[in-house]
Order: structure tokens, then C-alpha cells, then sequence
């Protein structure tokens, strides 16, 4: 089982396929739906925009309307044109390296995998769709729509993200957004004439600062603003300044309640003369571990105990496309791929002896919606 995974696996992990790299990415997508269409599915190519590769699209029951499970991934990875030449797939111990082996091309060759070695009686007892993204290292921007309509057609919804580097599968995600700020002010000379001025730079900062009080930790919202940039040189008040803000929370609620606020703040004047527009830039819903996603987790627990292995969860503050499936009132499971560490930087590794575990738990938990239908 392993053998053949990291040999279908070093043919994907030695493309080329950052975001950018468009071609790479569909030669990427390529051989994945062959991998489907040779277990039997009907796998496509769907274009998404011209400044993407393409994603894939697969079922083993192309006239279904509605499906059992949806699988995700990303075929898109984090690193330039040039990158497998540097360093291609290698072997070290008990470990695999190589650009993107973990984040994301382990997971999707254990949906591969998985789905390959299902008894055909009870493979076809399910409708399966799977959805691999060619740009979720971008925040999925092509891909976005696609995946909800995708999800809206899910009863459930896996995703092949890596696990932790403890082991831990991905209970719970954080939703985020994206807030791209813009000041106008009046430029004037700060020794001989600055009453004349309207220092955009002074209400950026009114602005946060008034942002930032709507941080909560006990709730769990976090409030960022990793992006500042005002002015040209010290002696000039300042006419323009930007920033972005970075927000975080557990439950839409609180998001809803959040936006509202920050919406209001951008409205108000901070300084005299200086004008504003706050827009927000992106958007992911949520994950929540609901009472249908504890449900869900619980038969991923019992597929792992009866393959013998234990599962442990944890919640994370990053957003993956996860977020989109659960925005969607689906029930959604995440970090479902293998074990490693190390991801989107030259030290990237997967876990061989994790391999295994992932495949046989995917395939267990198949056989128990099976069996209930």
C-alpha cells in the first residue's frame, strides 16, 4: 500500500505547481483524473478562470443530484517555477520531502487511495463527488463559488488538508476576514504651514485603535492590523495612508456583530478633512463543530478505533476551504491527510508511517455511511 502511494506520489510532488504555475497545476490535475477515471469514476477538467489551472471534478455516480460525501483538496501549492529542480521528491528515514509532498498532494493521493481499495459492493452504495481546487493557496478566489456549488450538493464534507504535526484531525476552523482601509487627507509642510494640512496618518491610527477594542480573547475574536502604510517623509503631514485588518472568530455571531461594528467605525471622522473607505477584501465563514460535525467526528472515531488507531481533534485558528464547505451549512471535517510539518517552506515533510493510517480510516469511515444507507 505505502510503496505504491509514494510512487503515485513523487509523480505529482516533481510538477511545478505554485498557484502561478498554471500548466504545472494542470498537468497536476491531469493525472489525478486519471488515478479516478481508472478506479471507475467519471472525472473532468473544469475551467475555472484564465489565471488558474483547472480544477477537478469527479463522481462515481455522475447522475446523482445529491451525494453521500464530498472530498476536497487542493492541487495548487505555495512555491515558484523552479522549485523541483532545486529539490525534488527525496527519501530520508522514516520521512518524505519535497515542495508540496504534505500541503496539499498527500491528502488527495489518500483520497486516491482510499477510494481505490474500497470493496466495489460498498463503493457502490454511495454517491461520492470529488473536488480538488486549483488555488487555495490564494484563498481560493477562482475557486470559491465553485466549491459552495459543490458542497451545496454534499451531505457532508471531508477535507484532505494535512493533520497536525501531533496527529490531531481539524474539528473546528476559525473564520476570517479581510479589511483594506483607505485614507485621504491634505498634504501640507509640518514646520511652516501644518494647520493647513489633514494628516491622514493620525486618523489610520484613531481608526485602529478604536478597531482594536473590538478584540476579545475570552471569545475568541482576534483583531490584526498587519498592514500599515502612511505618508512620504516626516516633515509633510500626511494626505494618504492604508492598512489591512486581519479579524478572526469562532462563530458567525460574532462576526455578523464584529463587521457591523467595524462598518459603523468607518463611517465616523477621525480627523477634520480627512475622509476614509473600508472595504472588505475577503471573507470565510466559519467552521464550527456543530452538533451534525460532533456526529460526524464521532464515526470518524469509531472507523479509527475499529482499524486500531486513536483520534484526537483540535481547533484552529486558520481558514481553509473548509470553511467555505461548512459556510454552507454542511457538516465539515477537516486536516484528514497524512502527518508532517514543516509546510510552504524547504523543509516540507510527510510522515510515512502515517500513510497508512489516514488511508485505512478514510476507508473505514466510507464503509459505515455504506452500511447505513
Amino acid at each position: 500500500m505505502v510503496q505504491q502511494y509514494l510512487e503515485d506520489l513523487k509523480e505529482v510532488v516533481n510538477v511545478d505547481c505554485g498557484t502561478a504555475c498554471i500548466e504545472g497545476v494542470k498537468t497536476v490535475a491531469q493525472t489525478f483524473v486519471r488515478h479516478l477515471e481508472e478506479i471507475g469514476f467519471t472525472a473532468e477538467l473544469v475551467h475555472l478562470a484564465d489565471d488558474v489551472g483547472p480544477a477537478v471534478y469527479a463522481t462515481n455516480k455522475p447522475g446523482a443530484e445529491r451525494f453521500d460525501v464530498m472530498l476536497n483538496g487542493h492541487l495548487d501549492t505555495v512555491f515558484q517555477a523552479g522549485t523541483v529542480a532545486e529539490r525534488p521528491m527525496t527519501i530520508n528515514g522514516d520521512r518524505a520531502y519535497g515542495p508540496g509532498v504534505l500541503d496539499c498532494k498527500a491528502g488527495l493521493m489518500t483520497v486516491i487511495h482510499a477510494l481505490k481499495k474500497l470493496p466495489k459492493e460498498t463503493l457502490d452504495k454511495l454517491a461520492i463527488l470529488v473536488a480538488f481546487n486549483p488555488d487555495e493557496e490564494t484563498g481560493s478566489v477562482r475557486s470559491h463559488h465553485w466549491l459552495e456549488e459543490c458542497a451545496a450538493k454534499s451531505d457532508r464534507a471531508l477535507i484532505f488538508e494535512p493533520a497536525r504535526e501531533g496527529g490531531e484531525l481539524v474539528c473546528a476552523r476559525k473564520g476570517s476576514s479581510v479589511y483594506n482601509a483607505t485614507f485621504h487627507g491634505v498634504s501640507a509642510h509640518a514646520g511652516n504651514n501644518p494647520e493647513r494640512g489633514c494628516d491622514a496618518n493620525l486618523a489610520m491610527m484613531k481608526f485602529l485603535l478604536a478597531v482594536k477594542e473590538l478584540h476579545d480573547w475570552d471569545r475568541g475574536i482576534t483583531i490584526n492590523p498587519g498592514f500599515i502604510h502612511g505618508g512620504t517623509v516626516a516633515n509633510v503631514v500626511s494626505d494618504s495612508a492604508k492598512c489591512a485588518i486581519d479579524l478572526r472568530v469562532w462563530q458567525d455571531e460574532d462576526y455578523n456583530e464584529v463587521h457591523a461594528k467595524i462598518m459603523e467605525l468607518a463611517k465616523q471622522e477621525w480627523v477634520p478633512g480627512v475622509t476614509q473607505e473600508i472595504v472588505e477584501a475577503n471573507h470565510h465563514a466559519a467552521m464550527p463543530l456543530s452538533e451534525s460535525t460532533k456526529a460526524m467526528a464521532g464515526d470518524i472515531e469509531e472507523a479509527a478505533r475499529l482499524e486500531g488507531y486513536d483520534i484526537a481533534w483540535m481547533k484552529a485558528g486558520g481558514a481553509s476551504d473548509g470553511n467555505t464547505t461548512a459556510g454552507m451549512g454542511v457538516p465539515t471535517l477537516d486536516g484528514l491527510g497524512p502527518v508532517g510539518g514543516g509546510m510552504h517552506c524547504d523543509k516540507e515533510y510527510l510522515e510515512i508511517n502515517s500513510i497508512e493510517k489516514h488511508i485505512k480510516v478514510a476507508m473505514r469511515f466510507f464503509t459505515l455511511i455504506a452500511e447505513r444507507k
